[in-house]
């Protein structure tokens, strides 16, 4: 076991106030871009401001679940920070969902409010129960580009459809209604949940993991120390959607915490890795192996990424192959180092280790700060030898509070070990060194994780 450290950052705060307190003094830098399109510090605190307002206009109250299907777009980052403030929870879902999924998250969290993008509008043109805002994603950007998207959604029908749902209002409409709302004050949840996000998880099978601020802030505080590389006014791009808290927690509110400029690349197809990296020139990126699988075949010859400081590879299992191929590129065009390989789960808040610190070859990193790693035999819960293979389990800040509505699989996610400690059991096989490394050796129940950040069981594929 690897010592625990007592003394952590993330005191008894909001997701939100902790990027209140951290971002102070980045107020004239830019937090988000968008195609081309930037966001002050103190212009995203101002929009969030505005989104908390018009919540608590639509009757959004504290504890409240508000649902969003928004993709990588400045108006959903905002959303959730607004959510946030006003104590509401934030339940995310797959902007790609169908009709019978719609109806199942919505039957289940029973959101008082739901964001959707329009392209999703004829999805949800059979809920007739639920308040719907939705917003076409390039509206923050200019006249000409809404004015065709616009013109899109006009001839696809689905104007037509909001026009005949009176559930249906815009985002505009939406925003209007914060002049209905004076001055609030950050709040926070009663039971301090910052939001539900879906994962296939340890087992098969969509389930809900519940995060607390806690668990969230913690998250990030740990990236902090293990990951000294950024400074204020970098760029993180980020390419995984807003329904994985993947994306949430580690492309999205660590970099804001430290002053790091997200931008975004809503739903990036792999093939395109390359080129946007190019184009771009992020510092820092946050991916899974599937976005490798074409990149390692291109043509590197005089290529230069010496711009890129770290790159997470995480959400799955990186070949040693590929990870040597990848290692390789990066050294060959100026940034040896730059790969990050660490190992997580939705369950842990996406984080549980980090391979910044020289980690052996084939390790998934050590433990961070506050985080402790055993391997206990699955049967017996017993803590194994160092090189014995077992159930890694975890223990620390960032565990989840469990599954939604769901105390059967909670029950075998979260245990009491004979230590006192209740530790999280992942599912998978691995081991640790006498040096603290752990390994990762297999799923005891695999999954395949896509691009996007969803998993799917070789069962569904097969």
């Amino acid at each position: 076991m690897l010592k625990y450290y007592e003394e952590y950052v993330p005191e008894n705060l909001s997701v939100y106030e902790y990027l209140v307190r951290e971002c102070s003094e980045y107020m004239n830098l830019d937090a988000v871009r968008f195609y081309g399109k930037a966001f002050s510090y103190e212009r995203m605190l101002k929009e969030i401001d505005r989104i908390a307002k018009a919540l608590i206009a639509s009757g959004i109250q504290k504890d409240d679940v508000v649902a969003s299907s928004l993709p990588g777009c400045p108006e959903g980052i905002f959303l959730i920070y607004a959510i946030n403030k006003i104590g509401a929870i934030y339940c995310a879902f797959d902007c790609r969902a169908r009709k019978k999924e719609i109806e199942d998250t919505l039957n289940i969290f029973k959101p008082k409010l739901c964001f959707i993008p329009s392209f999703q509008i004829k999805e949800f043109s059979n809920i007739k129960e639920h308040s719907i805002v939705y917003i076409n994603i390039t509206h923050s950007l200019n006249f000409f580009v809404k004015a065709a998207c616009f013109t899109a959604d006009f001839f696809k029908g689905r104007i037509f459809l909001c026009m005949k749902h009176r559930n249906f209002v815009s985002y505009d409409t939406f925003l209007n209604r914060a002049k209905k709302c004076e001055s609030i004050q950050p709040d926070k949840s009663t039971e301090n949940v910052f939001g539900y996000f879906y994962t296939s998880g340890t087992t098969y099978g969509r389930k809900s993991v519940i995060l607390t601020n806690e668990n969230t802030n913690s998250a990030v505080w740990q990236q902090r120390i293990a990951n000294p590389r950024s400074v204020p006014g970098d760029k993180f791009m980020n390419i995984m959607p807003l329904f994985t808290c993947y994306s949430v927690v580690l492309a999205l509110h660590s970099p804001l915490t430290v002053g790091v400029c997200v931008e975004i690349i809503p739903l990036l197809n792999p093939k395109k890795l390359k080129n946007v990296l190019l184009n771009i020139k992020p510092n820092f990126l946050a991916t899974v192996p599937a976005h490798w699988e074409t990149f390692i075949t291109e043509n590197f010859d005089n290529c230069d990424l010496s711009f890129m400081k770290a790159v997470a590879v995480g959400g799955d299992v990186l070949k040693s192959s590929s990870k040597n191929q990848i290692n390789e590129i990066f050294e060959k065009c100026g940034c040896p180092n730059a790969l990050v390989i660490g190992y997580g789960l939705s369950e842990t808040t996406s984080t549980t280790t980090t391979g910044m610190h020289n980690t052996p070859a084939n390790s998934v990193g050590r433990p961070f700060i506050n985080t402790l790693i055993q391997i206990c035999d699955p049967e017996t819960l017993k803590p194994l030898a160092p090189y014995e293979k077992g159930e890694i389990c975890i223990h620390g800040p960032t565990v989840c509070r469990g599954y939604y509505n769901d105390p059967t699989m909670t029950k075998s996610l979260l245990k009491m070990h004979d230590d006192g400690r209740v530790w999280l059991h992942s599912g998978d096989c691995g081991y640790i060194d006498e040096s603290g490394a752990v390994y990762f050796c297999e799923r005891y129940k695999r999954m395949y994780v896509r691009f996007d950040g969803s998993k799917i069981s070789p069962y569904d594929i097969e």
